[in-house]
């Protein structure tokens, strides 16, 4: 496929949830309407793998409800001041450590706004909602930046530090203006928004403490766009606003553009000030390649592509994603999935233990892959889709189910993408009709 210069042309038996149909959903077009089936493609298909479409869904709603829904229920959410206990502290005991990060609370408030918006109006989880957006809100603040760890009760420990907090703060501000209609909360997001775009262009930032160790001034990193990216999507969709589109735009443009190079079929992690692969060194490792960033920023671009009507952007960053499956999986002879690669010249290793391939990522190229199936199906799609989820549900308990972002987001999307397949009688949408 062609590329590069797209721009420029515990069960709970009360809870029966489902999705509701809001707007603002994944794989809707820029007028929040279900993009139709294809008037020029009459196949259909009926599953993948050996499971049938409704099969899937119901696969994923079940787990979603008895799960992950049921298990926050039962613990986690911080009921006395807002916000949500450490991810590793699966019952929310208070004789552990309590200090909280803006890292997760961002997310907690994403993912509790989230089941209320699109799955059943549960009143719990607005009211967890709005008790974490409150407390955050009150405490968390430091001009346009979120102070990234403080107490439980929300006395700060260290100020801003991790970019990422700051990102998924916008992210769960928004989804918590969707559930409410709240405009100051609209407006902190976008203020929040730009707070985060001008450190992350500007010549002298280093990432300090997000995702590693600091760099060179002026890196570019993978991570970032696709980061961000993943919270302006959906702010454009709740709310327009003409510099928030630019930066989305900059954002994609720099994953597919600049980070990813056809001629290896991989995306570097880092770039140099100047957009650049820094040159092979070996007291340096920046020419690695993540495999679970890349999948990520591959659907992360196709979904800006269905808000923006962009069909080319769409088919790029897909062939992406395609090669970042063929490029970064391994199917080892003990562990198989997404993994990192050192340098674009040596070939993927097994890695030595099971930690070195993190089912996170699994849950990326699950949506990745759903997501091409919808509005292509591509028989390589399917294929790497059943591959996926096979490779997953071999060791379920390796799932991180008080992940308040990866798992999650692949159980909601999962739902309503397929309740638009379901909905279409199989058939292939029509965004690429006149691709």
């Amino acid at each position: 496929m062609k590329r590069r210069g797209f721009i420029a042309g515990l069960a709970v038996p009360a809870l029966a949830l489902t999705a509701t149909g809001q707007a603002g959903a994944v794989s809707e077009n820029r007028k929040n309407e279900m993009i139709a089936a294809s008037k020029v493609n009459s196949m259909s298909i009926k599953g993948i793998g050996n499971k049938t479409l409704q099969e899937l869904r119901d696969f994923h709603q079940k787990e979603l409800n008895e799960e992950y829904i049921a298990l926050w229920l039962k613990s986690g959410i911080d009921w006395q001041y807002g916000g949500s206990f450490p991810e590793a502290n699966p019952e929310g005991d208070q004789k552990k450590d309590t200090n909280k990060e803006m890292y997760y609370q961002g997310r907690a408030l994403w993912v509790f706004s989230y089941i209320y918006n699109h799955f059943g109006k549960d009143e719990r989880f607005l009211k967890a909602a709005r008790l974490t957006r409150d407390f955050l809100v009150k405490n968390g603040r430091e001009g346009k930046y979120w102070i990234s760890r403080f107490t439980r009760d929300g006395k700060k420990i260290e100020g801003s530090f991790n970019i990422y907090g700051d990102m998924y703060m916008v992210l769960g501000l928004m989804e918590y203006f969707k559930a409410t209609g709240d405009k100051e909360s609209r407006d902190i997001a976008v203020e929040s928004a730009y707070g985060v775009m001008e450190r992350i262009v500007s010549p002298v930032y280093q990432h300090l403490s997000g995702h590693g160790g600091c760099h060179e001034p002026g890196t570019k990193r993978l991570g970032t766009w696709q980061h961000f990216l993943s919270a302006l999507t959906p702010l454009l969709r709740y709310t327009y606003d003409d510099g928030m589109d630019m930066i989305a735009r900059m954002c994609v443009r720099n994953i597919l553009e600049r980070h990813y190079h056809p001629e290896y079929g991989v995306a570097f992690e880092h770039l140099d000030d100047l957009f650049q692969p820094f040159k092979p060194d070996p007291q340096d490792g920046h020419r690695g390649i993540s495999g679970w960033h890349s999948i990520q920023a591959a659907w992360m671009c196709m979904d800006e592509a269905l808000r923006r009507n962009h069909t080319r952007m769409f088919v790029d960053a897909m062939e992406m994603g395609r090669m970042t499956l063929e490029k970064c999986w391994i199917d080892g002879k003990k562990f198989s999935g997404l993994v990192s690669r050192s340098n674009p010249e040596d070939p993927p290793q097994e890695p030595a233990d099971i930690n070195g391939i993190a089912t996170g990522a699994l849950d990326d190229a699950l949506i990745f892959c759903l997501m091409a199936i919808e509005h292509t199906h591509e028989t390589w799609a399917m294929t790497w889709y059943d591959k996926v989820f096979t490779t997953g549900y071999k060791n379920p308990e390796r799932w991180r189910q008080r992940c308040l972002l990866h798992h999650p987001r692949r159980l909601f999307l999962s739902i309503q993408i397929l309740d638009n397949m379901i909905a279409r009688g199989g058939k292939v949408s029509d965004f690429l009709d006149k691709a």
